[in-house]
């Protein structure tokens, strides 16, 4: 504010960072009107900022609203909730099994929010490190520590305006659930190294597979933290609890995978539909979805196969054997293996039958061509060096 009207001033003003200026007399109404324009664009460029920092770019797929494939009325119950829940701005924690589709309908409560214009913010609890959470979640200042060379924004001011997702958040460490606590009931943080607060607007959807009310009883979980936490509240039940969603759910995946693969033919013989339709799916819609995607790949014609599902829990194999004192590994084998060896030898077998196929054998494996190629050249130079051992 000036009362001096020459253009230079006004343009070494700017030059130095001014907004704008008002020259003498300037009305109340004017001065107001050039204060919230510059406080918001103050607030854009910090969330931009913020979300540059911690966000990578989202794909076509992660922009559109997830879509919820169901046939149960147990089902219908949890979206008719869901829906409600994104109307309100109040915390949600969603529960369930692991693999039954918690974050998708996490990305579903927020992409029908008035917040669904801003990205999601998702952090997997589980994968950070305890000594790593609290610069995650709430940054930190330059030289806060050793190795912060520079200011970091954390997740929580990037959700700014936005909705944050703590998936696996029973598996969060204690001393961090007091802060996230402190967080939520009062909407303040403060970084590590930072002796100001800040205020941010974020809403919380958390989603866990472990019972939280037994984690209370037994210490593990803080019984406010829950609480606060437990405000709308959905479960989801395992697919067996629920089969008339899969039937739904194989449409739904071969559809995805004839486009995916070009392959507009792709379908199920009538006994590989009845066996996906009885097997009780343990791992739920992902080992579903995981086994449609290994049978389209490992098919070489258009027809799956039983045989081609290669489900885990089939024929005395995987996890139910184990759970009937069936040994996975050959009673011939009478030498112990390592497990770099046992992995050396499953891969080895799904290559084979996959033909040589490395692509395919990858999309079976559920892991991505260059980490299979990484891992045969590590096969091939371990066995060339044990021959060159041999001769010497």
């Amino acid at each position: 504010l000036t009362a001096d009207t020459s253009l230079s001033t006004g343009i070494e003003a700017m030059r130095l960072g001014a907004y704008d200026y008002l020259t003498k007399p300037a009305t109340l109404d004017e001065m107001e009107a050039v204060i919230r324009k510059a406080d918001e664009k103050r607030r854009l460029v910090k969330q931009n900022a913020s979300l540059r920092s911690v966000v990578r770019q989202p794909s076509a797929s992660e922009d559109e609203a997830p879509a919820l494939i169901y046939q149960s009325a147990a089902m219908r119950g949890v979206v008719e909730l869901a829906e409600s829940a994104a109307r309100l701005d109040s915390t949600v924690i969603v529960t369930g099994e692991s693999g039954t589709g918690k974050d998708v309908l996490a990305r579903f409560i927020h992409a029908r929010s008035v917040r669904s214009d801003s990205p999601l913010i998702t952090v997997n609890c589980g994968a950070i490190p305890e000594s790593l959470f609290e610069s995650e979640f709430f940054g930190h200042e330059r030289g806060a520590f050793t190795s912060a060379t520079t200011m970091k924004r954390g997740l929580i001011e990037a959700a700014d305006g936005s909705s944050l997702f703590l998936d696996e958040v029973g598996e969060m460490p204690l001393p961090v659930q007091v802060k996230l606590l402190q967080f939520l009931e009062q909407g303040r943080f403060r970084r590590v190294g930072s002796t100001r607060n800040q205020s941010v607007d974020v809403r919380v959807i958390a989603a866990t597979n472990r019972p939280l009310p037994q984690d209370v009883r037994d210490g593990r979980f803080r019984a406010d933290l829950f609480y606060r936490l437990n405000v709308v509240s959905l479960h989801i039940l395992p697919l067996r609890e629920r089969r008339e969603d899969i039937p739904a759910l194989i449409e739904y995946f071969l559809t995805l995978y004839r486009d995916r693969f070009n392959r507009p033919a792709l379908s199920l013989s009538e006994d590989a539909r009845k066996r996906l339709e009885s097997y009780s799916w343990p791992g739920n819609v992902r080992e579903l979805l995981n086994c449609l995607e290994r049978a389209a790949a490992l098919s070489t014609t258009d027809m799956i196969e039983v045989e081609q599902l290669m489900l885990a829990w089939d024929g005395g194999h995987g996890l139910e054997a184990v759970e009937k004192g069936q040994p996975l590994v050959s009673d011939s084998q009478s030498t112990p293996v390592t497990l770099d060896e046992l992995e050396r030898q499953h891969i080895m077998r799904v290559l084979t039958e996959a033909g040589g196929n490395r692509e395919r054998t990858a999309a079976i494996l559920g892991i991505s061509a260059r980490t299979l190629y990484r891992k045969l050249r590590e096969y091939e130079t371990a066995s060339n060096h044990a021959g060159f051992t041999a001769e010497d």
